[in-house]
C-alpha cells in the first residue's frame, strides 16, 4: 500500500527540477521585450533618457543586461577624449531631444563673417583657401586668384570663388531654434565663424545652398547620394560640438538615415562649455553700459563696441551684419534700416 505514495514522491521531485531547469533557461522580464529606464533610441544601440537628455556617456548597449541597469548602477565611461572618431550612432546619442522655437530669431544675432586672427582674410575667405581643390594664389586684401572648388553637395566645378557660398551645414537659424537663443552673442558670434572643425563651414553652390535654406535632414539632403552620410556625419558632429538639440522629427530622420552609413565616422570636437548664456537680445545694464560690467555700447546690443571716443569706422571693428539702435554714436547704420556695417 505505500509503494503508490513512493511513486508519487519521485514524481514531484522530478517536476521540481523540471521546473527550475525551465525557469533558468527563460530570460528574465527586463530582457524579455522591456526596454532599459528610459527606453532605447531608434538605433537600437544607445539609451537615451526619459526627457530626451543626454544619456550617461557610452551607456547600455543592445547586448547589456537591462538587470545591470539600476538606480545603484555605478557610472558610465567618460565621454570620448576630443578629436576620437565615432561612429554616428553613438553621436547621435549624445544629442538631448527638445521642440524647436524661432522666437525672436534675426540673422544679424550672429555676426559673420570676422577675420578672427587679424590676417587680413575673414572667415568666408579662410573656408575658400582651406577647401580648394586646386589653392589659389592670395593677393592683396585677401583676394584670390586662381584655384578650383568642387561643390560636393552636387558635384559642381567653380573656378570663380566669388560664384562660391559658404553654408553653415548646421544653419544660423537652426543654431537658434535648437538653443542658441539662450547663448552670449559671443558665442554666437564665435559659431557663425567657426573654423575650429572642418565640417562645420563649406562653400558650395548657390544652387544647393539656396535650396537647402534653413532645412534640417528631415526636409532636405544634398542631391549628390555619395555626399549624404558625410552631411549627416557632419550635421550630427556639429550639433555635439556646440550642444545644441534636435527635434523629434530631426532626431528620427537622423537614426533612419545614418542606418545607411555604417562605416562614416566623426570626430568628437566639444566646442567649449555650453554654459555660456545670455539671451537672445541682451539689454542694457541699468547704468546704460551695455553688456554687464563690459562697456559696450548698448546702441549695438549683439556686439561689443565701445562708446566713442574714439569714433570708429567698420574698417576698425571685426564685427559685420549687427543690430544697431538709435543713436548709433559710431555711424555705422548708414541707411538707416537698423543694421551696422552690411556685407
Amino acid at each position: 500500500m505505500k509503494r503508490p505514495w513512493l511513486w508519487l514522491g519521485v514524481a514531484a521531485v522530478v517536476l521540481v527540477v523540471l521546473g527550475a531547469t525551465i525557469a533558468s533557461a527563460w530570460p528574465p522580464a527586463s530582457q524579455a521585450g522591456t526596454q532599459p529606464p528610459g527606453g532605447v533610441t531608434s538605433t537600437g544601440i544607445f539609451a537615451s533618457s526619459p526627457t530626451g537628455g543626454m544619456p550617461a556617456p557610452g551607456g547600455p548597449t543592445g547586448t547589456s543586461s537591462v538587470s545591470s541597469v539600476s538606480s545603484s548602477a555605478s557610472p558610465g565611461p567618460a565621454l570620448p577624449s576630443p578629436g576620437t572618431a565615432e561612429p554616428l550612432a553613438p553621436l547621435l546619442a549624445m544629442l538631448r531631444i527638445a521642440p524647436e522655437d524661432r522666437t525672436g530669431y534675426s540673422r544679424s544675432l550672429f555676426v559673420h563673417w570676422i577675420d578672427a586672427d587679424g590676417n587680413g582674410c575673414d572667415t568666408r575667405q579662410e573656408v575658400l583657401i582651406a577647401e580648394a581643390v586646386v589653392k589659389p594664389r592670395v593677393g592683396p586684401n585677401c583676394s584670390l586668384i586662381g584655384g578650383s572648388w568642387l561643390s560636393v553637395y552636387d558635384g559642381l566645378t567653380f573656378r570663380d570663388p566669388s560664384k562660391l557660398q559658404i553654408d553653415h551645414v548646421v544653419p544660423l537659424a537652426e543654431a537658434w531654434d535648437s538653443g542658441a537663443s539662450a547663448w552670449t552673442p559671443d558665442r554666437r558670434m564665435r559659431y557663425a565663424n567657426d573654423l575650429g572643425a572642418g565640417f562645420a563651414l563649406i562653400a558650395v553652390s548657390p544652387t544647393t545652398n539656396e535650396s537647402k535654406s534653413d532645412a534640417d535632414p528631415a526636409d532636405w539632403l544634398p542631391p549628390a547620394e555619395a555626399d549624404r552620410c558625410p552631411y549627416l556625419g557632419a550635421w550630427i558632429a556639429t550639433k555635439v560640438r556646440w550642444d545644441l538639440a534636435v527635434d523629434q522629427r530631426e532626431h528620427d530622420a537622423l537614426a533612419t538615415d545614418i542606418g545607411g552609413c555604417p562605416s562614416t565616422t566623426m570626430p568628437y570636437l566639444p566646442a567649449g562649455p555650453a554654459g555660456e548664456i545670455g539671451g537672445g537680445a541682451p539689454t542694457s545694464a541699468p547704468n546704460g553700459s551695455g553688456l554687464p560690467g563690459s562697456g559696450c555700447d548698448p546702441a549695438y546690443p549683439t556686439v561689443c563696441i565701445p562708446p566713442p571716443p574714439p569714433d570708429l569706422d567698420c574698417a576698425d571693428i571685426p564685427y559685420r551684419d549687427f543690430t544697431v539702435l538709435p543713436p548709433d554714436p559710431h555711424h555705422f547704420d548708414g541707411n538707416h534700416d537698423g543694421i551696422g556695417c552690411e556685407t
